[in-house]
């Protein structure tokens, strides 16, 4: 749905005002007031002058069905121990939900003249896996933001996903296979784009600033306060990237990117009160057929827990120690036909042993296979398998045969 603000004119007037036209000669030259004159709401009134909206979402049901219970069915991080000694069980589960539909508004505003022109747009997004009962969820905002741009430089100023680590692999919808090889996730930032031309490709430089803490809200003092916060500094992103075309609708890109961030605490854990987060990434597209095309990233650094690394584990509070790692994962996207596709993949993260406390999560991986249906361009089938595996210090593994179904609308 587009809609431009724009002043009424005669051709968008209804029929029956002609005639008041023709009579008006003999009145008194004063305008009629505009809810005389046409009952109906102007998107002026609605949007602003100059503004342009576009609506987009779709509707989706997921059926979940797992054969040793997650950490969350809807949204796994990674699979439970069926051991006894952490109160673990062997039971699987299921689940059905549409808190994955989703609604977004596309903002689109005039020139501004006094910044160089620069064209100014913005963008919106929600869906509703943020808690609440089942039939009673919870409204969750996934991008909020505003965006001028000019011709090869760009500033972002609000809540998107991080400059680091933009790729996802195809399954697990939601949570994006992180903590298990994918990692990067959405947070409140500033960023500066640089996109100038390299030859036949694109030369892409970013930078931004952070939020630290705006994903696992880490305390380790538990004084109240998000250690990331209480340093006083944001942290810091950048990527460096180049794309170039390789046919119709195909193209090749590879980045280097990286996240630093500061923690602090109060009082002293383990003898430390400072820390460190620290992420280098390196991404790669490359379609090696019109009909297949390989995806990927590989990663490492320390205390990553605030950008889905590590398994989900930042500090060991019992020795301050930052917990290390790396990972990654691969995809291979192979279009079958107009209508069906399939994306077989492989994803993993693999801590340090020896930085993690009895009982931590030593490796999270999983080999998967996504299937994709497309009738028509509005509708959607899913249906991906993943065999799901995580490794514990001093516990049983927790293997999962996991099946996520799912239909979608989308607008």
């Amino acid at each position: 749905m587009n809609a431009m603000a724009r002043p009424e004119t005669a051709s968008t007037a209804p029929a029956p005002v002609a005639q008041s036209v023709v009579s008006a000669a003999s009145k008194p030259s004063t305008p009629p007031k505009q809810e005389d004159n046409d009952p109906h709401v102007r998107w002026s009134e609605i949007i602003g002058e100059g503004n342009k909206i576009k609506l987009y979402g779709f509707l989706r049901l997921d059926l979940d069905l797992d054969s040793q219970r997650p950490n969350n069915t809807q949204i796994p991080a990674f699979i439970t121990s069926p051991d006894a000694r952490a109160s673990g069980t062997s039971n699987g589960d299921y689940s059905m939900h549409p808190r994955l539909s989703r609604f977004g508004v596309d903002f689109t505003g005039p020139s501004i003249a006094r910044l160089g022109d620069a064209k100014l747009t913005g963008k919106f997004e929600a869906d509703f896996e943020n808690g609440g009962t089942e039939s009673r969820q919870i409204i969750r905002i996934r991008h909020a933001y505003l965006r001028l741009g000019w011709k090869n430089f760009s500033l972002l100023g609000g809540q998107t996903s991080d400059t680091v680590s933009p790729l996802i692999p195809t399954v697990n919808n939601d949570f994006a296979m992180w903590n298990a090889g994918n990692v990067g996730d959405r947070r409140p930032q500033l960023r500066a784009t640089y996109e100038p031309k390299a030859g036949r490709g694109k030369l892409s430089v970013a930078g931004a600033i952070g939020l630290t803490g705006a994903i696992d809200a880490l305390d380790l003092d538990a004084n109240g306060f998000r250690d990331g916060e209480e340093s006083g500094l944001p942290d810091f992103q950048g990527r460096v990237g180049y794309s170039r075309p390789l046919g119709k609708g195909r193209e090749a890109s590879f980045g280097l990117s990286g996240f630093y961030g500061f923690l602090k605490t109060s009082r002293a854990v383990a003898g430390r009160t400072e820390f460190k987060s620290q992420l280098v990434n390196l991404d790669f597209t490359f379609p090696l057929h019109k009909r297949l095309t390989l995806r990927g990233e590989g990663w490492w650094g320390r205390n990553m827990s605030d950008v889905r690394g590590g398994a989900g584990q930042g500090v060991n509070a019992a020795t301050g120690r930052e917990i290390r790692g790396r990972g990654g994962w691969g995809e291979a996207s192979v279009r079958v036909s107009r209508y069906f596709s399939v994306h077989p993949g492989f994803t993993t993260d693999d801590p340090v042993d020896g930085d993690l406390p009895a009982g931590g999560r030593t490796r999270n991986q999983a080999f998967y296979v996504g299937n994709r249906i497309t009738p028509s361009a509005n509708l959607l089938f899913g249906a991906d398998y993943l065999r799901w595996r995580t490794d514990y210090k001093g516990f049983l593994r927790g293997t999962d045969n996991r099946m996520n179904i799912f239909l979608q609308y989308s607008f």
